[in-house]
């Protein structure tokens, strides 16, 4: 509720004011009126009786009254102010919910709340002489809160429940200040990491701190070597204790030992973590970022070698639940203490990580960071963008998305940002159909020619890297994104087919005999294609469809799959020729030397391709028998989404304004469903052919899994295996007289469901 709000509720109070007194006052605050009623007030006769003393106020039971009202409301129906839109719907907070209303948690306190200053001056807060058990459950308690502030929950209700990080100067035991100081420093590089990717939404990342500095007074300088310094201590417990054999050790030692362990690991890994973050954003001196990435990914092994340790000893710290405080909070937690600092509507209350589950989501997060150095590796833009997509596919969280963003942009500034990126596409082009002019030498030596293919390259970079920006933001948000980038696709195709007029012209002048045909543009009416189908795919992982819906959208990716065939077998014809060309010159110059024969290029890909193309006839024909049975019916709504048309083109909106391949129009989708329903009489024949489709595109999966067997491959196989069954059994006439729709499930891949008989 904001200040206004309080100090003016339109439903407020009423105090009853003696004449002549101040009317302008009759009107109560929230803070007001709400001292009032604490949990042993009760109500008589409209007044507020606490113990001896009755309070005036014009109450009014309204309970009843409201709730008969409700009873003529229909479902759906809701009675709302004209400024109550449906944005205040969705972040309204339920009052009084504890999961919804975080002022709730009022409820359960029984002291009052104290900051970390007041509570040392009253001794209310230990701060020195930590029994190891303390010192490891305080330790595993702070990372816990920061594996769920790293989750997407607000920083100031994770890390900063913990009393010591608001000022770690006051720390006097030195193993919790140095963990305090390295998790602080952490936090701030992290969030400094996340906001230079720019890759985080609302729902993905909170870190308003309100009020409240991740900056401390400890300098890097000494913050490394404080924790250098406690790290040391603790390797010298551990290596005291470990200098007994174990039959020579008695019962406490051997408790001793495994504590000693327990608190050098956690202050290892503390240590890590903060000198991983340092070294990939801090300043290098004589280090290139390779050797960086090299020793990052050192110590990312070091920490996931310590998270079992860490897991199996994690049990030996206190819990909120054996010890002393009356409110069940650990040790130097409250979750009050920065409950005045929270807005005023905070979303909901926040539920912290159980211990173990945090360490199993910095190892998920590990994983992912020593993942995302690969990027630095790859040295083809088809590479990266597939890189990109299948690091996405996984929905990391947002932190691995920032960080491979990293990777990627600090590989190529350190070897001079856009004319490395503009190499990379020039590669990728030249990979893709072998253009004269970046393979005759005739060509390449046109100042004409070289000026405007490097025109095309530069502006080329931009749709490119939109691309790999928008595959490391969270899938729920690309959809939104793709559209904005095919405008730009589009506007690089424009570019390209004039580009490749304007060489071939140049071509035709310096040699009557070359040509120079549309290789810009198919390289760009190829990616713009595979960004339409990625994102009309999409919409089944997010669960955008209904199943009546399928129909036109696999129609309408098999349409995309025809394009996308057609530029990689013209590439291919390009390359041939290229490659035959090239034969002819070393013959013209008497070289005996013989290559083996070139693996086509686009070969896998083509047999891929037409393997999907196939999955997707066959879920057509699927459902054309679905509905020639009566199994699958048009949605019924009365809120204008049985327009089929109307659905139809909000669908593919984005693709209005795409140069190649054009829009098609619902009426021109319309006429070829009609004839391709009105081709085949029966539902058996439907069914029929639906089995031949996914035979023959598990036939073709099959022979790309004797050269490249992967897991995606494995699934499609199965995927259409199980589909070939469930046709032939309904062409067989099983379950004809049902009328109940099949189940399409997407248990083994997002994009292609396997079909289930109910």
């Amino acid at each position: 509720m904001s200040v206004e709000g309080d100090q003016n509720i339109p439903n407020g109070v009423d105090q009853n004011i003696p004449n002549g007194g101040d009317q302008s006052k009759a009107r109560l605050a929230y803070h007001d009126w709400q001292k009032y009623l604490p949990s042993e007030g009760e109500i008589v006769e409209g007044k507020i009786k606490l113990g001896p003393n009755t309070v005036a106020m014009n109450w009014k039971d309204i309970t009843q009254a409201f709730q008969y009202a409700c009873q003529e409301l229909k479902p759906g129906q809701l009675v709302h102010d004209q400024y109550f839109s449906l944005y205040e719907a969705m972040s309204a907070v339920e009052l009084m919910d504890p999961k919804m209303d975080s002022g709730m948690i009022f409820r359960n306190s029984t002291s009052p709340i104290l900051t970390f200053e007041e509570a040392v001056e009253q001794n209310a807060i230990q701060v020195d002489n930590f029994s190891p058990q303390q010192l490891i459950g305080i330790t595993d308690e702070l990372f816990a809160c920061l594996a769920t502030w790293l989750d997407g929950q607000p920083l100031i209700q994770t890390v900063y429940t913990c009393s010591y990080l608001h000022k770690v100067e006051f720390i006097q035991d030195n193993y919790l200040k140095a963990y305090c100081v390295g998790i602080l420093k952490s936090c701030e590089l992290i969030w400094s990491l996340i906001q230079s990717g720019q890759v985080f939404e609302e729902e993905d990342f909170c870190c308003p701190t309100h009020g409240y500095v991740l900056q401390t007074s400890i300098t890097n300088a000494k913050a490394f070597a404080l924790l250098k310094e406690v790290d040391e201590n603790c390797a010298r417990n551990v290596k005291k204790c470990s200098r007994k054999s174990e039959e020579e050790l008695d019962e406490e030692s051997k408790l001793n030992n495994l504590l000693h362990q327990a608190l050098h690991a956690r202050i290892k890994l503390c240590r890590l973590l903060y000198s991983f973050f340092h070294h990939l954003l801090g300043s290098r001196m004589n280090e290139t970022f390779l050797e960086v990435v090299k020793t990052s990914n050192n110590r990312l092994q070091s920490m996931d070698a310590l998270i079992p340790i860490i897991k199996d000893s994690y049990h030996l710290g206190i819990h909120p639940n054996n010890n002393q405080d009356e409110n069940n909070y650990m040790i130097g937690f409250n979750p009050l203490i920065c409950i005045k600092h929270l807005p005023s509507q905070f979303p909901k209350m926040i539920e912290i990580m159980e211990r173990s589950k945090a360490y199993d989501y910095m190892h998920t997060l590990i994983g992912r960071h020593l993942r995302a150095t690969e990027v630095v590796e790859l040295s083809t833009i088809d590479s990266i963008i597939q890189f990109f997509a299948d690091f996405s596919s996984i929905s990391p969280d947002v932190l691995s998305r920032s960080a491979l963003q990293h990777f990627f942009c600090e590989t190529f500034k350190s070897c001079n940002d856009k004319k490395s990126m503009i190499e990379l596409v020039k590669k990728a082009v030249k990979n893709f159909t072998q253009p004269p002019v970046l393979t005759y030498p005739s060509l390449k030596s046109s100042q004409r020619a070289s000026e405007v293919s490097e025109a095309f390259f530069e502006r080329s970079d931009g749709p490119i890297s939109r691309l790999l920006f928008i595959y490391c933001c969270n899938r729920s948000r690309q959809r939104e994104k793709i559209a904005a980038l095919l405008e730009e696709l589009s506007a690089m195709q424009v570019e390209a087919s004039q580009c490749d007029e304007q060489l071939n012209a140049i071509t035709e002048r310096i040699d009557s005999q070359l040509h120079h045909r549309p290789y810009l543009g198919l390289w760009g009416l190829y990616h713009t294609c595979k960004i339409m189908e990625y994102y009309l795919l999409l919409g089944f992982e997010l669960d955008l469809y209904g199943s009546y819906e399928y129909y036109y959208v696999f129609w309408y990716v098999d349409h995309l799959y025809n394009h996308r065939l057609s530029c990689l077998y013209t590439a291919e014809k390009h390359l041939q020729a290229h490659e035959a060309a090239s034969i002819d010159i070393r013959k013209n110059k008497n070289k005996k030397s013989k290559k083996k024969k070139k693996v086509s290029e686009h070969a896998l890909e083509i047999q891929l391709l037409d393997a999907k193309q196939s999955m997707c006839k066959g879920y057509l024909r699927a459902i054309d028998g679905f509905v020639k049975q009566g199994k699958m019916i048009q949605q019924q709504s009365k809120y204008d989404t049985s327009n089929e048309k109307l659905r139809y083109e909000h669908r593919i909106l984005p693709f209005l304004n795409v140069y190649s391949p054009q829009f098609i129009t619902y009426e021109k989708f319309a006429e070829v469903r009609d004839y391709t329903r009105t081709a085949l009489a029966t539902a058996t024949e439907f069914y029929s052919t639906s089995a031949k489709f996914f035979n023959r595109a598990k036939t073709k999966l099959e022979e790309i899994s004797k050269s490249n067997d992967d897991v995606a491959t494995s699934k499609l196989i199965k995927i259409t295996k199980t589909n070939v069954v469930v046709m032939n059994l309904l062409a067989s006439g099983h379950k004809k007289e049902s009328k109940t729709c099949p189940n399409f499930t997407f248990e083994l891949d997002n994009y292609f469901p396997i079909i289930k008989i109910q």
